[in-house]
C-alpha cells in the first residue's frame, strides 16, 4: 500500500512539474510575442532651436529665470530624454551660494554650481519620461548668483550667467504608439505640428496625369496645413509606402490594385484610416501584417466629383471630429475667403487687440525679466511709406517701490523706436497710453513686437536688504495696434516673397489666381510640384481648392504659373525671358564687382533735400544697389546635380508671374523641392535665380537678381501721385514748376484779354 502511495504521489509530482513546464513555457512565448510586436525604439538627437525660437540668452541679477515650452508630439512614447547645453558664468560669483536650476513643469531636474574658476561648462540633463506630457511642457532655467555673502546689490552688472541655447541639443528616445483608428486622431495624431523632426507623408494616386496631380496636391496640402509650420517631405507614386503614413486617393477602379479584397466600395465621397498593411498588401498573414504605428488614410468615392469632395473634407478637418473610422461625406461648402486673408495676416487700415493677434496678458518679475514677443505677419507687397504712422494703446500697470529709472522699452523687428518711464514710487496703471511710430519699421511678412522690461528696486547699494520680489510690471492684452492703410504695390521678381506668403500666386489664398504647369506626365515631378505647393500652403494657412493643374501651358491672361519639370519637357519659347537661359546657346548674366551706392549732397541739389524735408523724409527712397553684370552666350549649362528656381514675368503680359524649378532630369527637380521645406534653404532664396546643389545633406543655394523689375499691385490715383511725389521729388518740383508756369501764363492771358475788351468799350 506504501508502495502504491509513493507511486501516485511520484506521478502528482511529475504532472505537477509538467503543468508547471506548459505555463512556462507558454509565458516565455508570450512573451517572445510580445517582444517581437513591440516597437524598437528610434534615438533622436534635434537641436532645441528646431523646436523652439530660442539663442543666446543672459541672466542677470541675484534672482533671474528663463522658460521656453518644449513640445512633444501625442504620438510619441518617450523613453528617455536628455537636454545638453553649453553655459558660461561670469568669474565674479561665489561659488559656495551661486546655483543654475533646470526644472521641467516645475520639478526640479538638476542644480549646476557656477564655479567662476571653471566659467565654461555643460550641462547634461534627464528629462524624465514621467514628466513629459504630450502637448508643450514648461522648461525652465533659473539662476541664484551672488558676488559676496552679505551687503551685495542683487542688481550688480558682474551677476550674470549665459545659456548658449542655441548650441543646445535634445537626445531623444522614443518610440511610435499605435494611431488611434478614428478621423478625429488625423490633426492631433498623425499631423502633430508639435512632431519636432521633419515628417514624411506618401501620396499614392493612380498615375502622375493632371487629374490625379491635382487630387495629389489636394492631400498634401491637406497635410501641410495640419503641421502648420512644420516642415514635412512628401513623396509620390501609384503604390503604398511602408514606413511612413500613407494617404491613399482614388475611385473604386484604382484602390482594389492596392488593397486587394480589402479595398472599400463607397457609395459616397469616403474618408477612412487604418492601419498601414503589410508590404503584400494583405491584413491577416501570421503577425497581423499591418504596421500600426503607421495611417493610411483612404480617400475615395464611387466617381471623380465624389473624390474631389471627399479631398476637400480632408483638406479643411482641422478640428477633432468625428470619433470614427470612416465617414461618408455629403456636402461641403467652402468659407468666403479673399485677397490677403491667408493665416495671422492683418488686413489693413485696423485696429486690432493684442489678444486677437495671440498675446496674453504677461507680468513681468524681477530686476531683468526675459522679454515677451508679439509676432503679426503683414502682406508682402505692401508699399511702405516714410511719412505713415502705425500706433500702440497699451495698458500697463507697474507695482510701487520702483526707482524711477524703471522702463518699458519697445521694439519692433529688432530696433528701439519707444519707451515708458515707470516713474511713479507709488506704482501707476496706465490705460490708453499712446505710442505712434512710423511704418518704415514694419517689414512685410512676419513682424515681431519685443517688450524688454527693466525693473530697479528703489533701494539698493552695499549693506542694503534689497527687494526684487515686488518688482512686477503686467501688459494686458486689451491693448491695441494700429495698422494703417498701406497700399499693395510690390516690385517684382523676388523669390523672398513667395517664402513670405506664397505671394503673388496666393495672393488669394486658395489659389484661384495661379496655375500649375506640369508639362511631363511623371512621378518624380508631380512629387516635387506637391512638395513646392504643399509649403505654398502652409505658408498661407488655406488649402487650394482654387489652383488648376494643366498638361499644356494655361492662355488665361489673368493667372500666374507654376511650371514644374526638366530642362528637356519645358518648352524652349517659356524659357527665352528667363534670368538664365539654361538652353542651348545658353545665355548667362555674370555680377562685376561695383562701387557702393553713395549720396552727394552737392549732386542732389539744395531744392531736392529741401522738398525731402518738407515733405517729411530725410533720406532717399529705399532702392536696390547698382549692379553691374557681364553677360555670355555660350555652351554647357546646369550639372546633372544642381537643380535653378527661376522667378520672372510671365512672356506675353505685363505684370503676370512666372515661377520655374527645373533641372535636367526630374529626379534632381523633387530633390530640390524637397529641400525647400528647410527653413535656411529659404532664406537663401532672393533675387529672381536661386541655384541649389548639395553637399551631402546640406543643401546650398546661391541667389542672384539678373531681370529688369516690373510692378503689381492696385494704387489708387491718389496714392501714385504720392508715390511719384516720394520717389521722385525732383520730378515732381518740375512738374509743379511746370504746371505754375502754365497756370500763371493762361491767367496772363485771360487778364490782357480782358484788359483790351474794357479798353474797346472805354473807347467807345
Amino acid at each position: 500500500m506504501d508502495t502504491r502511495i509513493q507511486e501516485r504521489g511520484k506521478g502528482f509530482v511529475t504532472g505537477a512539474a509538467r503543468v508547471l513546464l506548459a505555463v512556462v513555457v507558454w509565458q516565455l512565448l508570450a512573451l517572445t510575442a510580445w517582444a517581437a510586436s513591440e516597437v524598437e525604439p528610434v534615438r533622436l538627437r534635434v537641436p532645441l532651436p528646431q523646436l523652439v525660437p530660442v539663442s543666446v540668452h543672459k541672466l542677470q541679477g541675484a534672482y533671474s529665470g528663463f522658460d521656453v515650452s518644449l513640445p512633444v508630439p501625442e504620438r510619441w512614447d518617450v523613453r528617455e530624454a536628455v537636454l545638453t547645453f553649453p553655459y558660461v558664468n561670469s568669474t565674479a560669483l561665489l561659488r559656495e551660494n551661486s546655483r543654475l536650476v533646470v526644472e521641467l513643469n516645475g520639478h526640479p531636474l538638476a542644480q549646476v554650481v557656477l564655479d567662476p574658476l571653471s566659467p565654461e561648462g555643460r550641462v547634461s540633463v534627464r528629462l524624465p519620461a514621467r514628466l513629459l506630457t504630450p502637448g508643450y511642457n514648461e522648461l525652465s532655467f533659473k539662476v541664484s548668483q551672488h558676488y559676496a555673502l552679505e551687503c551685495e546689490d542683487p542688481t550688480a552688472p558682474e551677476l550674470w550667467t549665459t545659456l548658449k541655447l542655441d548650441e543646445a541639443v535634445l537626445d531623444w528616445t522614443v518610440s511610435l504608439k499605435p494611431v488611434p483608428l478614428r478621423l478625429s486622431a488625423l490633426p492631433t495624431v498623425v499631423f502633430d505640428p508639435a512632431n519636432p523632426r521633419p515628417e514624411k507623408v506618401h501620396i499614392a494616386v493612380a498615375s502622375p496625369s493632371a487629374k490625379d496631380a491635382e487630387r495629389a496636391v489636394m492631400a498634401a496640402s491637406a497635410a501641410a496645413l495640419r503641421f502648420s509650420y512644420r516642415p514635412v517631405e512628401f513623396s509620390v507614386s501609384d503604390r503604398l509606402e511602408p514606413g511612413r503614413d500613407n494617404v491613399l486617393v482614388g475611385t473604386p477602379d484604382f484602390l482594389p490594385r492596392i488593397l486587394g479584397d480589402a479595398a472599400p466600395k463607397p457609395d459616397g465621397a469616403y474618408l477612412e484610416v487604418r492601419h498601414m498593411p503589410g508590404l503584400d498588401g494583405s491584413e491577416d498573414d501570421a503577425r497581423g501584417g499591418v504596421d500600426p504605428t503607421h495611417a493610411l488614410i483612404l480617400v475615395s468615392g464611387p466617381d471623380e466629383a465624389a473624390v474631389e469632395k471627399a479631398l476637400r473634407a480632408l483638406a479643411f478637418l482641422s478640428f477633432p471630429f468625428p470619433d470614427t473610422a470612416s465617414t461618408i461625406v455629403q456636402e461641403v461648402r467652402l468659407p468666403q475667403v479673399g485677397p490677403y486673408e491667408a493665416r495671422g495676416m492683418l488686413r489693413l487700415d485696423r485696429t486690432y487687440t493684442f489678444q486677437d493677434l495671440g498675446f496674453s496678458s504677461v507680468t513681468f518679475r524681477g530686476y531683468r525679466p526675459a522679454p515677451s514677443v508679439l509676432r503679426f505677419r503683414l502682406p508682402s507687397d505692401i508699399l511702405i511709406k516714410p511719412h505713415k504712422y502705425a500706433a500702440l494703446s497699451l495698458h500697463v500697470a507697474y507695482s510701487a517701490g520702483m526707482r524711477e529709472d524703471s522702463v518699458l522699452t519697445l521694439f519692433l523687428n529688432g530696433k528701439f523706436f519707444s519707451s515708458i518711464p515707470l516713474s511713479e514710487k507709488a506704482g501707476a496703471s496706465y490705460e490708453g497710453y499712446s505710442i505712434s511710430f512710423p511704418t518704415y519699421l514694419l517689414r512685410p511678412g512676419d513682424n515681431e513686437l519685443a517688450f524688454h522690461a527693466v525693473l530697479t528696486p528703489l533701494i539698493t547699494g552695499q549693506c542694503a536688504q534689497v527687494q526684487t520680489q515686488h518688482l512686477l510690471l503686467t501688459v494686458f492684452d486689451d491693448s491695441t495696434l494700429h495698422v494703417p492703410g498701406i497700399s499693395h504695390w510690390a516690385e517684382l521678381p523676388d523669390l523672398g516673397l513667395f517664402f513670405k506668403d506664397g505671394f503673388p500666386f496666393a495672393r488669394i489664398p486658395d489659389g484661384r489666381e495661379a496655375a500649375l504647369y506640369l508639362p511631363q506626365a511623371d512621378f518624380a515631378a508631380l512629387e516635387a510640384a506637391v512638395n513646392l505647393v504643399g509649403l505654398m500652403s502652409q505658408k498661407t494657412g488655406y488649402p487650394p481648392v482654387g489652383l488648376r493643374v494643366r498638361d499644356a501651358l494655361p492662355k488665361e491672361p489673368s493667372v500666374n504659373v507654376i511650371a514644374v519639370g526638366s530642362l528637356d519637357a519645358l518648352p524652349g519659347d517659356l524659357l527665352q525671358s528667363a534670368p538664365y537661359h539654361l538652353v542651348q546657346p545658353v545665355r548667362a548674366s555674370y555680377p562685376v564687382a561695383s562701387p557702393p551706392r553713395s549720396e552727394s549732397p552737392e549732386g542732389e541739389g539744395w531744392i531736392n533735400r529741401w522738398l525731402r524735408r518738407a515733405l517729411g523724409r530725410f533720406s532717399r527712397p529705399q532702392e536696390s544697389p547698382v549692379v553691374r553684370f557681364a553677360r555670355a552666350d555660350q555652351t554647357g549649362g546646369l550639372s546633372p546635380d544642381r537643380a535653378a528656381l527661376m522667378e520672372y514675368r510671365l512672356p506675353g503680359t505685363s505684370d503676370r508671374t512666372l515661377l520655374v524649378l527645373t533641372a535636367h532630369d526630374a529626379k534632381t527637380v523633387a530633390r530640390a523641392a524637397r529641400s525647400l521645406w528647410d527653413f535656411e534653404t529659404q532664406g537663401a532664396c532672393r533675387g529672381d535665380l536661386a541655384l541649389f546643389d548639395w553637399e551631402g545633406p546640406r543643401t546650398r543655394v546661391q541667389s542672384l537678381r539678373v531681370s529688369q523689375t516690373y510692378r503689381v499691385g492696385s494704387l489708387t490715383p491718389l496714392t501714385r501721385l504720392d508715390f511719384f511725389v516720394y520717389t521722385y521729388p525732383w520730378a515732381f518740383a518740375l512738374s509743379v514748376l511746370a504746371a505754375l508756369a502754365l497756370v500763371s501764363y493762361l491767367v496772363y492771358r485771360l487778364l490782357r484779354r480782358y484788359r483790351r475788351r474794357r479798353l474797346g468799350e472805354s473807347e467807345a
